[in-house]
């Protein structure tokens, strides 16, 4: 709806100024008897929108649905006006016309600005005090991690493998992370061991040793056609690559083993990736590299496309054509039908992507996604439900309680199976939805925990 009210507010703004529609619109009042009828299409239209409006507990939280209740006011103020005070109205009508600059200029000035006021916000009301790393009713919390962005199960169904996000540009100076289990009977966290053996699945000139760090980011786990478990990273720290593990099993747990690394060219950006068994792999490319925080804002606005679907194989990286998008961010490839969904954050949609004809076949709006999760015949995709003016105190926060949703939708037309969503919580800036045994682990960009949400 914000997007809507933008939309709409714009045009009101240059339509004010196409002066012969203005000038129709006016003669048909001063020419006009009554216009009750009118008055009250007007305030039956301003019922609805306040009706509208305020059907949810916390209304006044949202600059969305605070407009539509302005917007309600007003119909019905005109609509009473139109009816009971008509003679001023043809009056003002003329004043009007007689000043119409001088009335024009200001109100499309205030319409343009009140438009970007909704664009940028959105979530108004306070943000929830979750410093204090504890459950709540709605949402179990594991505490102890740091930024788990992304998340796969582990073959044996007995661990979630996560990525722990260092922090990407714009929003933050990118920094190291690391990796981390989760034990699903236990809910204890283990760090994974790493050995550093032979470059074989990557560029025999990507080097790494013990010392060096790792910040990673987007992640993703498959059996390979040797029948070896290969774990492919987006890196970040301290330069851009694709590292590649074998995990195996030891000692009731997983270990990593560094099996190589491609470095990326830097016309690339990348946020995730998703695996074929072959060694080859997609990428998705998010936008430039020195993109600025005002640039990312401005896009995120306009919806300007900034991103691609990247393949790699053994000749090297190559764009997909047809992937454009805003803002390419989580990935997931349904190996068996070869269609690649796609959530473009900064166009608040997830697309499912034929990579046999490289062509969208289908999209769904929703907003700021994130890591789509592959389960069966569903996607699960999480929700950022504010605006980015709305992100706030977060930055310094060492966990945030913005408005955010789960979603599970069909996989073969993303239609909305279940939604869950939540305000004022003990989670929030969620990356990815993982479902496992009646409960969804949730990750986070940025946070010191993981959230449980029971699906029964």
């Amino acid at each position: 709806m914000n997007y809507f009210y933008f939309f709409l507010f714009i045009f009101l703004s240059i339509l004010i100024f196409i002066r012969p529609i203005i000038w129709i619109i006016a003669n048909w009042v001063l020419k006009s008897k009554r216009l009750n009828k009118t008055g009250l299409v007007a305030i039956v239209l301003g019922c609805v929108c306040i009706f509208f409006a305020v059907q949810d507990e916390y209304w006044f939280e949202r600059v969305w649905r605070i407009t539509t209740l302005c917007l309600g006011i007003i119909f019905i103020l005109r609509g009473i006006a139109v009816i009971f005070l008509f003679d001023y109205v043809k009056k003002f009508t003329n004043y009007y016309l007689k000043n119409y600059y001088k009335i024009s200029i200001p109100i499309s000035f205030l319409m343009i600005g009140i438009a970007f006021i909704i664009i940028s916000n959105d979530y108004i009301g306070p943000q929830k005090d979750i410093s204090e790393c504890i459950s709540d009713r709605n949402i179990e919390i594991i505490c102890g991690f740091k930024n788990p962005e992304d998340i796969v199960i582990t073959p044996d169904n007995e661990f979630l493998l996560m990525s722990e996000f260092g922090g990407i540009e714009p929003y933050e100076e990118q920094k190291p992370g690391y990796f981390a289990l989760l034990n699903l009977q236990t809910k204890e966290k283990i760090i994974p061991n790493i050995l550093i053996e032979e470059n074989i699945w990557g560029n025999s000139s990507c080097k790494r040793n013990k010392t060096k760090k790792y910040g990673p980011h987007g992640i993703d786990l498959v059996k390979r056609e040797d029948g070896a478990y290969q774990l492919g990273v987006v890196n970040h720290f301290p330069d851009e690559t694709i590292e590649m593990f074998e995990i195996f099993k030891e000692s009731g747990s997983w270990n990593m083993v560094w099996r190589g690394c491609i470095e990326v060219p830097n016309e690339f950006y990348f946020n995730d990736i998703s695996l074929k068994t072959n060694g080859g792999f997609y990428a998705s490319h998010m936008y430039k590299r020195d993109i600025t925080l005002n640039e990312w804002l401005f896009i995120s606005l306009i919806k300007k496309n900034t991103g691609y679907l990247v393949e790699w194989s053994e000749d090297g990286f190559n764009k997909i054509n047809g992937s454009e998008g805003s803002g390419s961010n989580g990935i997931a490839l349904d190996r068996k039908k070869n269609i690649i969904y796609i959530n473009y954050n900064q166009g608040d949609s997830i697309t499912k992507f034929d990579l046999n004809t490289n062509t969208k076949v289908d999209k769904k709006f929703i907003e700021a996604p994130d890591n789509p999760y592959i389960d069966g015949d569903y996607v699960w995709v999480t929700s950022l439900d504010f605006q980015p003016n709305d992100f706030g105190k977060c930055e310094f926060d060492i966990s945030c309680s913005l408005p955010f949703s789960v979603y599970k939708l069909d996989k073969n037309n993303l239609e909305t199976i279940n939604k869950y969503s939540f305000s004022k919580s003990v989670f929030g800036l969620p990356t990815v939805a993982v479902p496992f045994n009646n409960e969804i682990y949730l990750g986070s960009f940025h946070s010191d925990r993981i959230g449980i949400v029971k699906t029964n």
